[in-house]
């Protein structure tokens, strides 16, 4: 695994423009995500769309996420010498990635609504996550953690959802 962050984060400072696409990925593409979930939600007049698939997110990063940081504490490559960092780093542990289990958990729970839309929020996820470890504040494996997160919390919500109904 360390091969792999190695390989996406050696890429960091080499182009500008690939660079300035990379830290928005990081930074930004997960707002656009969800103002994307929102209009995809009034385009198909679902508000259970946009709430539940939110839901589902949010609950893979902030629930499932504390769970695991609770027991394992995870440095950031930011901390060790030889890391391209683009972004600030920031203060909690590295696994699960944040970023990555609410983009994961959003467009896992899509497949719910529609397959084409949700293919399209996962490519924009893995866009995220392969942008965290460029810009050297995430392993790969925070990535795959939060892939599994996501996947598990939308699973998890959509069974909640279909008890309470």
């Amino acid at each position: 695994m360390f091969s792999v962050f190695k390989n996406i984060n050696r890429l960091a400072g080499k182009s500008k423009l690939l660079d300035v696409f990379e830290i928005f990925c990081a930074r930004h593409l997960i707002y656009l995500m969800v103002l994307s979930l929102f209009v995809s939600a009034i385009i198909f007049h679902s508000r259970g769309m946009f709430a539940y698939s939110l839901l589902s997110g949010l609950c893979a990063a902030f629930v499932f996420g504390k769970i695991v940081q609770f027991f394992y504490k995870e440095q950031r490559p930011a901390e060790f010498k030889g890391t391209n960092v683009l972004i600030s780093v920031p203060k909690n542990p590295s696994f699960p990635s944040r970023h990555a289990s609410l983009a994961f958990g959003i467009s896992f729970y899509l497949f719910f609504y529609s397959t084409p839309l949700a293919i399209i929020f996962i490519a924009c996820s893995c866009l995220v996550g392969i942008a965290r470890v460029f810009c050297g504040v995430h392993w790969f494996r925070d990535i795959l953690g939060g892939v599994v997160s996501g996947f598990i919390s939308s699973l998890a919500i959509y069974y909640l959802i279909t008890l309470i109904r």
